[in-house]
């Protein structure tokens, strides 16, 4: 019986090896990143990836734009919906000036003194320079709230975390 077991565990190991190499390999060019954008305007990003690979680590500005805003119901609670674009311009020093365009779908939700929290999807919609060529998505995270919760006039400090991935398309 244990004979047997080891010989079906090795045929699956193998039919697993044969599967990947037909479906072209196991090595994905795909490369792990966290983008982080901050500020109370202008807002600034920092593009750091986590994984080995071609892109390397950048900043610059981070200007938004273009979005429409719903609502919608979820358990009871009623969230702000939006879909910014974002747009990263860096200069790398090996390739130059380059920017990068994502669409974000975020949800947002009130907190007391002011804070707002979300959470959301972003997917690189276009981009010049050394990242023209870049696919990529993932999940975004952020926090927006006035820089004195006592004074609702104090500029509005946001946070962004993005995580996911970037690759050639």
């Amino acid at each position: 019986m244990r004979k047997t077991l080891i010989a079906a565990v090795a045929l699956v190991a193998m039919a697993a090896a044969f599967a990947a190499v037909a479906a072209g390999g196991t090595h994905s060019t795909a490369q792990r990143v966290r983008i982080e954008v901050k500020g109370t305007g202008p807002y600034t990003y920092v593009l750091t990836p986590t994984s080995k690979g071609r892109i390397q680590r950048d900043g610059g500005s981070a200007t938004f734009c273009c979005w429409t805003n719903w609502s919608v119901t979820r358990a009871g609670t009623k969230l702000d919906v939006s879909n910014p674009r974002l747009t990263l311009a860096g200069y790398n020093r090996s390739s130059g000036p380059a920017s990068l365009t994502i669409r974000e779908r975020i949800e947002w939700v009130d907190l007391p003194d002011g804070w707002q929290v979300c959470t959301g999807t972003w997917k690189v919609i276009g981009g010049t320079g050394s990242w023209g060529a870049l696919s990529g998505h993932g999940r975004v995270a952020c926090a927006w709230g006035h820089r004195d919760p006592g004074r609702p006039s104090s500029p509005v400090d946001l946070r962004i975390r993005l995580f996911g991935f970037l690759e050639p398309k």
